[in-house]
């Protein structure tokens, strides 16, 4: 479904619990973060700025679209206006030769407020609730509905990694355009504004949350906080009934995640992949959108595990899940649901996450290209599976970690009885891999060549050397050092203990 297509059946759809219109020619409605506040408090939902009551679309001054995307985002991070904090990712959409902005509203795990008060939705209209007992009713269904949400009195700073804690600020720096909340907080006050400290209003007592835990516990809080935590990754490339290799993890998101990441880096391919001029690497863009929604969205309580496992022809990820539907997720139709709405804004917030459903649409998009045109499933039920499928050819290659590449230069008798193993990321065909070792034959024997040398002494184009030297740089057995007039590529540390001279 197209954008123009979404925006139409909203349109059609008209105001309603989980649908908001409002004009807002140059400026953001008055009313608008009382609506934001009741639909995180709510089911969430959807506001189109640019648009009336009655669906007639107004518009938004294309002048000052940057404008009011910059003041939504920047007012949602404010815990002035909107406590705790949400991470809103509008998208600005052009229909009828109008500009409209659609804003996603995600589901809070928590009580949300905005000028000091808790708003909740019904039919079309925002409420302020000033009512005791409704308050009371809605910090309950928040409580029993989001684990994450559990209160553990006994969890203390001192039980969190403060270097993790630390990481935290500097990534939430990084992703922003400009100095992050969180930089010049303590790490009490970051951990209440990012929503991790709460009441417990069945006993009264207050104190961080699961979330908390999960996010910045030690491995020992967590063994403790959360027994039935923790994630395992299996290569099952050979033997599928037990395994080839595996991690068993149990620590908090972050370390979590940067573990899964060097598993998957270590046990697959990458293949090379340009959009536009530019290369990207579509294994990372795909396995860290399905790490993040693997840690992201898992159901807390359950005592199943999480388990990501590679086979010969697929990736399989395993996730405890609490499913609002059963079956195969179509990617082009499917309504995302967040199941941990502390978690995933703090992955938002810190640059894990874009905005809710974007995983999907992002493994959809790039699957094709690494997997020689198979498609990914995405399967609801009490255990969320997702399966990446793989390149058997790609995947062939890389039964070992590393090939032996020999030689065939006779041109002198210093070059040749060099082996060289070089990690496969990508297939390579024999005269590729004769080229490059080749190549880098001549960089540990210190021939300065310029990539026009041996273009012209293998009989291919600058841009195909450039290509080979890149598959060296990113195997970590070459480097290139000095200015680029008179520098030159050298062999690194790992490449002088790959090279063995027969």
């Amino acid at each position: 479904m197209s954008d123009e297509q979404r925006i139409r059946q909203i349109l059609r759809q008209g105001e309603g619990p989980t649908v908001e219109f409002k004009e807002a020619h140059t400026d953001l409605p008055r009313s608008l973060f009382e609506t934001i506040c009741a639909f995180l408090n709510r089911e969430g939902g959807v506001v189109l700025l640019g648009v009336r009551d009655n669906g007639t679309i107004t518009g938004v001054d294309p002048h000052k679209v940057n404008k009011l995307v910059k003041d939504l985002v920047t007012t949602a991070n404010s815990p002035e206006k909107l406590s705790p904090i949400c991470m809103l990712f509008p998208e600005v959409i052009e229909i009828d030769g109008k500009t409209v902005l659609y804003v996603p509203v995600p589901p809070g795990s928590q009580v949300h407020r905005t000028k000091g008060y808790p708003y909740d939705r019904s039919a079309d209209g925002d409420f302020r609730i000033t009512d005791p007992e409704t308050l009371r009713l809605m910090y309950l269904r928040k409580a029993a509905y989001f684990s994450e949400n559990q209160v553990l009195p006994h969890l203390t700073l001192a039980d969190l990694n403060a270097a993790t804690l630390q990481r935290a600020r500097q990534l939430a720096q990084v992703y922003r355009d400009r100095q992050h909340p969180w930089v010049t907080m303590s790490d009490e006050a970051m951990l209440r504004s990012a929503g991790l400290w709460q009441r417990d209003v069945q006993t009264g007592k207050e104190g961080y949350t699961l979330a908390t835990a999960l996010l910045f516990g030690t491995p020992q809080t967590l063994l403790t906080t959360v027994p039935q935590y923790f994630v395992d990754a299996l290569l099952r490339r050979v033997d599928e009934d037990r395994y080839d290799d595996r991690d068993y993890i149990r620590d908090n998101l972050l370390n979590t995640y940067d573990r899964l990441i060097d598993f998957v880096d270590k046990h697959l391919y990458d293949p090379f992949y340009l959009e536009g001029p530019q290369r990207i690497s579509i294994r990372g863009v795909i396995f860290r959108e399905v790490i993040v929604n693997l840690l992201a969205h898992r159901e807390y309580s359950s005592g199943f595990t999480a388990r990501m496992m590679i086979y010969r022809d697929r990736v399989v990820f395993e996730n405890p899940n609490r499913a609002f539907y059963q079956g195969p997720i179509n990617p082009d139709s499917f309504t995302p649901r967040t199941k941990n709405p502390t978690l995933a804004n703090f992955f938002k917030e810190t640059g894990f996450m874009d905005q809710l459903g974007s995983g999907v649409r992002k493994v959809t998009k790039y699957i094709g290209a690494y997997a020689n045109g198979k498609e990914a499933q995405f399967i609801e039920g009490d255990m969320f599976r997702t399966i990446i499928p793989l390149d058997d050819r790609l995947m062939s290659a890389m039964v070992a970690p590393s090939v032996a590449i020999a030689s065939s230069d006779q041109k002198s008798k210093e070059s040749t009885g060099v082996l060289i193993n070089v990690p496969i990321n990508v297939l390579l065909s024999e005269p590729s891999r004769q080229r490059i070792a080749g190549i880098l034959t001549d960089i540990a024997h210190d021939k300065p060549l310029r990539s026009t040398q041996w273009a012209e002494r293998y009989g291919v184009t600058e841009k195909t050397i450039r290509r080979d030297l890149e598959i060296l740089r990113e195997a970590k057995l070459i480097q290139f050092e000095g200015s680029k007039k008179s520098g030159r590529y050298v062999l690194t540390p790992t490449g002088k203990q790959q090279i063995i001279n027969e």
